[in-house]
C-alpha cells in the first residue's frame, strides 16, 4: 500500500468505462509525472469526473489499467489507494470540526493517534485554518470549506482528484502551498 508524503506518478492505459450503453470514457492513455498539477477541461459528459472516480477508486473501469508508481492499481479498493477527492460540494461532515474532518480517512487507515494528530497539523498549517481547528463546516466560509476538504483528501494521500468547476479559481500560490510533500 502506498503511504502519502510524496507525489505519485500516474499513468492511464487505455482506460475506458461505459454506464450500459453509455460509453462515458474511451481509451484514456495519460501519464501524470510526478509532482506535476493537472487540469482536466471539457465539456460535460466527456468523461473528466468518470475519470477522476477511476483514479480515486471509486469506479471500475470497464478496460485498461491504472498505474501508480509502477504499481497496477486498477483493481485496489479506494480505501487501499493513497488518493484523495474533493466533490463539488466538499462533501464534509456537518456535526464534525474542522479537525475531526480533516483526521476521518486516517482513522479509516487506522493510523496512530500520534500520527493523525502529526498531520492533521500539518495539514492545517499547510490550507492556512490554524485558529478555525474546532469550527464546524456551517461556521466557516466556502473557501474555508473548500480547504478543509482539500486537507482532507491530502493529509492520506500521494493523488488528489478534484471534482469542481470552481477549482479553477485556484491560485498556483495556493496549489504550491497546499501540494503534498
Amino acid at each position: 500500500m502506498q503511504q502519502p508524503g510524496r507525489a505519485a506518478e500516474i499513468k492511464a492505459n487505455g482506460i475506458g468505462k461505459s454506464f450500459g450503453s453509455f460509453r462515458a470514457l474511451d481509451n484514456l492513455t495519460l501519464d501524470i509525472g510526478r509532482g506535476e498539477f493537472l487540469t482536466l477541461l471539457g465539456p460535460s459528459g466527456s468523461g473528466k469526473t468518470t475519470f477522476l472516480m477511476i483514479l480515486a477508486g471509486f469506479v471500475q473501469p470497464s478496460e485498461g489499467r491504472l498505474f501508480s508508481d509502477g504499481t497496477d492499481i486498477t483493481d485496489r479498493p479506494a480505501e487501499q489507494r493513497a488518493a484523495g477527492m474533493v466533490f463539488q460540494g466538499y462533501a464534509l461532515f456537518p456535526h464534525m470540526s474542522v479537525e475531526q474532518n480533516i483526521a476521518f480517512p486516517l482513522k479509516v487507515r487506522k493510523k496512530t493517534a500520534g500520527e493523525i494528530k502529526q498531520r492533521v497539523g500539518e495539514m492545517i498549517e499547510r490550507v492556512g485554518l490554524k485558529g478555525h481547528e474546532k469550527k464546524l463546516p456551517a461556521q466557516l466560509s466556502g473557501g474555508q470549506q473548500q480547504r478543509v476538504a482539500l486537507a482532507r483528501a491530502w493529509c492520506s494521500s500521494r493523488v488528489c482528484c478534484s471534482s469542481t468547476s470552481r477549482s479553477r479559481r485556484w491560485t498556483r500560490a495556493c496549489a504550491a502551498r497546499c501540494r503534498p510533500r
